[in-house]
């Protein structure tokens, strides 16, 4: 019961530090829900109370809700690494469950990654954005984009900064879940991409190992060479590996075209039953994807020396939000 209720008040105390504002029970109660831990308002309610009396959360207000403390930072900092193993998996599988897209309407939730950029950057960071999608390079064709004072799932931009939103390739997990097709997340990769096709993976980090997302990772170590990559050269690209079973193989490629026609698609490769993958083994029963990462635009803007900010696997946001990247050079316009 001590564990449970530990790991239950990390998880609350990473909500806080990563919230804005101070922030309430409901709000909380949501947040976990979407990492995939199930529980109730009184919970949290009663948790709140025990993290304020180890003075780790301090109420601001009723109304307003809670903030984390600076002791509450230490105490979360020095949460034991091992313990936030599989948290990447966790939180995938979380997202991936309570996805609600329907691909036949083609209407519900989709996660999104969220990443904001200086607004005195915004048109030269579209134009790579723009060449990026264009290329076949991000998830899909969607997007959105946000002035300061706006959301992205629940997170404010703030003042001087525009948010970008681009579809985490999750997405696919989502929805193939809902179509009784398991899927098994394998890896955070980079691929080499030659004249607009996947040569091999590169780089891959197991999402079992791991307490952060690979591609965020990859992003800002400068791994990257998206624009590259999107002018036709040798480039280097953010990507995941993921594996489904055989039987559920044939249904892949209708899969993939009902996602294209909503400008989701995003598998770039699909391996043969038990074979490996642009030199990726699989496992026994099994059929390897090669899926490109939904931060590779906001990753070839990073690389022209625009300093970026991203959170992958940030929320889940309404497909009728989105647009196709063709449209948000007139947004941004009217934003100017």
């Amino acid at each position: 019961m001590y564990d449970r209720s530990k790991k239950l008040e990390t998880e609350i105390l990473k909500i806080l530090k990563k919230a804005t504002k101070p922030v309430g029970s409901t709000f909380i109660t949501e947040e976990l829900a979407v990492s995939g831990i199930d529980t109730n308002e009184r919970t949290v309610r009663f948790h709140l109370r025990r993290l304020d009396e180890e003075g780790l959360t301090r109420k601001v207000s009723r109304r307003t809700g809670r903030i984390i403390t600076e002791r509450g930072m230490t105490e979360l900092e020095g949460v034991n690494i091992m313990g936030r193993l599989g948290f990447i998996v966790s939180k995938i599988d979380g997202l991936s469950y309570n996805m609600d897209f329907d691909l036949v309407k083609g209407e519900g939730a989709v996660v999104m990654n969220f990443s904001l950029l200086p607004a005195e950057h915004l048109l030269r960071a579209l134009d790579e954005i723009e060449m990026a999608f264009a290329s076949g390079l991000g998830m899909g064709k969607m997007a959105l984009i946000k002035k300061p004072g706006e959301k992205i799932g629940n997170s404010v931009v703030p003042e001087g900064k525009i948010g970008i939103g681009t579809v985490c390739s999750v997405t696919l997990n989502g929805v193939l879940l809902k179509l009784g097709v398991p899927v098994l997340s394998r890896f955070g990769c980079l691929i080499r991409m030659e004249n607009g096709q996947p040569v091999c993976f590169t780089e891959m980090v197991d999402y079992l190992g791991t307490t952060v997302d690979p591609l965020e990772v990859f992003l800002r170590a400068g791994m990257t060479s998206v624009g590259e990559a999107s002018r036709g050269r040798s480039g280097v690209i953010g990507a995941s590996f993921r594996e489904v079973p055989i039987v559920a193989g044939n249904g892949i490629e209708t899969i993939h075209k009902k996602l294209d026609r909503l400008g989701l698609a995003g598998i770039i490769a699909v391996g043969k039953p038990n074979q490996p993958l642009l030199n990726m083994p699989v496992n026994e029963g099994m059929i390897g994807i090669a899926v490109v990462g939904g931060l590779n635009p906001i990753a070839a803007v990073h690389e022209t020396g625009i300093p970026t900010e991203s959170a992958a696997l940030h929320s889940l946001v309404s497909y009728s939000e989105l647009d196709s990247f063709e449209k948000l050079r007139p947004h941004v316009l009217n934003m100017i």
